[in-house]
């Protein structure tokens, strides 16, 4: 990335996407708002998509196409960007109103090397999601995954050598790498929204319950990426 202008005060967001013609136009509009292009900068990361959401990408927004894989299309995303500050937005996900300096502010703290939001996941159908949706996450790297929007600045990102181009849990190793150099916080006040849809999909508690055991195999248990995509990846995914 060396030979990529970088300009101050801009933030890049960069979104991996993969079939999300249903979500793309919303994830480009919350992360753009009202900021001018010397403030923030939208790259799309286009994964291989066969629903047509290369051509719902806006002609302001950089569209990249990659080999289809998350941390390959996030690394592609940041190589092209121009930002010091990198936010890496899932393309069902929608950044909040305010995200732009709540980021800044949050890199800004003595110490801190990066971070997550807090979310909301939507549509919100049931008990469990009702709750789950008015906890505060803890600020802890081994529960700071991509799902929240995970964000740093460039310098950082290159010293830990972007995401590792692995399957699946690119982001707990990426929120493992920041925390070897810093300290992860959360912005206040402020929730990413979030699709709920695997919860829907399989069920709320029986995909959380899949997420903690996940995790367990993964971080303890000696489980790969590989061992761990096989079982998680959603129907959507699958059928590709």
């Amino acid at each position: 990335m060396d030979d990529v202008q970088v300009y101050p005060d801009l933030v890049s967001v960069i979104i991996p996407a993969l079939n999300e013609a249903d979500n793309i136009r919303q994830c480009i509009a919350a992360a753009r708002r009202d900021f001018g292009p010397g403030e923030v900068e939208i790259i799309v990361v286009d994964g291989g998509s066969t629903d047509g959401t290369p051509r719902l990408v806006p002609p302001d927004v950089t569209l990249i196409r990659s080999p289809r894989g998350r941390a390959v299309q996030m690394n592609q995303g940041a190589a092209a960007s121009h930002g010091e500050i990198l936010v890496f937005c899932h393309a069902d996900s929608q950044l909040p109103c305010g995200w732009r300096k709540a980021v800044m502010e949050t890199l800004g703290r003595p110490g801190v090397s990066g971070g997550t939001f807090q979310t909301l996941a939507l549509p919100e159908r049931g008990l469990l999601l009702a709750i789950r949706n008015r906890m505060r996450q803890a600020t802890n790297w081994r529960l700071m995954y991509g799902d929240q929007v995970q964000f740093m600045a460039r310098e950082t990102f290159d010293q830990v050598g972007g995401f590792p181009e692995i399957p699946l849990m690119e982001d707990v190793e990426m929120s493992r790498a920041l925390h070897q150099r810093g300290h992860l916080a959360r912005p206040r006040d402020l929730r990413v929204i979030t699709s709920s849809r695997r919860f829907l999909e399989r069920g709320p508690l029986r995909q959380w319950l899949q997420n903690i055991w996940a995790m367990i195999r993964y971080l303890y248990l000696g489980a790969t990426p590989q061992d761990i995509a096989h079982t998680y990846r959603s129907s959507r995914e699958k059928a590709l």
